[in-house]
């Protein structure tokens, strides 16, 4: 089963409201094993932010599963 994605509107935060975002966005990307939330001012915005979280979290995965190369 592949990840899912879901975005939604959702209250923008007080520092949000500070940088003018005019809405904020969510986008929580999920599997059976991990699951990521970013936040953006639009859509696409808290889509890639979830999307740098998602790679980033597989990466520090892999790093911490890999087998040691020193025998």
């Amino acid at each position: 089963m592949g990840a899912e994605i879901r975005t939604f509107r959702t209250r923008r935060t007080w520092f949000e409201k500070l940088l003018l975002w005019p809405r904020a966005y969510e986008s929580k990307i999920f599997d059976c094993n991990r699951k990521v939330i970013g936040r953006g001012h639009t859509p696409k915005a808290a889509q890639e932010a979830a999307e740098r979280q998602w790679v980033a979290k597989a990466q520090r995965e892999y790093e911490a599963n890999r087998p040691s190369g020193n025998v």
